[in-house]
């Protein structure tokens, strides 16, 4: 396997960095099973409506929105709109906010950077300021910049580039927009979390493992055209096929986040009791390879070897 160094590995020749967030700066299923499954059973506790039945739901809603991260759910599953009928503000009170803020509760002990993420990328700002470093995500722009918020992370980023946000949901009934007027603001505003910037919103078609969004990345920073300039930039991800894959095809350097690979089996079967199983490959990582998948310029054993790349 080729290493960085192999590649050519000075500062000079880095021109671009492009990185993955779930699985690749913070651990995504941990966070996101603990936060979603605290969020299931509050709404259990509250509407009597048992876990499974929830979680079957929810397999429906994320199907339909092409998204594990839909932050409407609640309103959304059909057990619940069954148990509240067309008394949406006791919807709302009831079973929406404290879901919500059950989940946003659970999340501060489990929505953390990766160990010597947040100092790596402050590293490479101070011996490289002239590089841009761009996140590169499948999930919908809003909620991608809402965890490198909470992670403490946007400020490092040249940029952000995701897929369109969520749309509303409104009663199929009577057409009201089911979400509580407060919430519905912050939406409607398409809050930037004071990122000065840049943002992109790509269109769905161009998610991951296809390269049309990595490819807009490198057309944005002129380094598309000449095949010579795509080995100056460094693409970082956690999944072979869909991260490491995507990156040879374009002929950019890989670096394969090793460490974002899941090994506990218990988080493993507990994402499948809530999400559809094309979500659950597209989230997440649980094998470490094998003998015919894309091999990257260089595994990563944690965030900070990126380091290496600037020494």
């Amino acid at each position: 396997m080729e290493t960085l160094s192999d590649a050519g590995s000075n500062s000079s020749t880095v021109k671009l960095i492009v990185t993955d967030i779930d699985n690749t700066v913070f651990d995504w299923v941990t966070y996101y099973v603990h936060s979603f499954t605290a969020l299931l059973r509050k709404v259990e506790t509250i509407t009597g409506i048992p876990y499974e039945r929830l979680a079957s739901d929810a397999r429906e809603v994320f199907t339909r929105h092409g998204s594990i991260e839909y932050p409407f759910l609640i309103q959304e599953l059909a057990s619940v709109d069954q148990h509240y009928g067309d008394d949406i503000d006791r919807m709302l009170a009831e079973a929406v906010d404290p879901g919500r803020k059950t989940f946003l509760k659970t999340a501060e002990s489990w929505l953390v950077p990766y160990r010597g993420v947040r100092e790596t990328l402050e590293e490479m700002r101070r011996r490289l300021p002239e590089v841009p470093i761009v996140a590169l995500t499948d999930a919908p722009r809003y909620v991608a910049m809402w965890k490198l918020n909470k992670l403490g992370l946007l400020p490092h980023f040249s940029a952000v580039y995701g897929l369109a946000d969520p749309r509303i949901p409104t009663c199929e009934r009577n057409g009201r927009v089911k979400v509580d007027p407060e919430i519905l603001l912050k939406h409607l505003q398409q809050s930037n979390f004071g990122f000065k910037g840049r943002i992109r919103i790509l269109p769905d078609e161009y998610e991951k493992p296809g390269t049309r969004g990595l490819k807009t990345v490198l057309m944005d920073y002129n380094l598309d055209e000449d095949p010579a300039h795509r080995g100056s930039v460094l693409w970082v991800g956690d999944n072979l096929r869909k991260d490491v894959g995507l990156g040879q095809r374009l002929g950019v350097r890989t670096a394969w986040a090793r460490y974002g690979v899941l090994s506990d089996e218990s988080l493993y079967r507990s994402l499948h009791e809530f999400s559809p199983v094309a979500n659950v490959h597209k989230n997440a990582s649980f094998a470490a390879g094998s003998p015919d998948a894309p091999q990257p310029t260089h595994t990563l054993g944690e965030f900070a070897e990126l380091l290496n790349f600037l020494s």
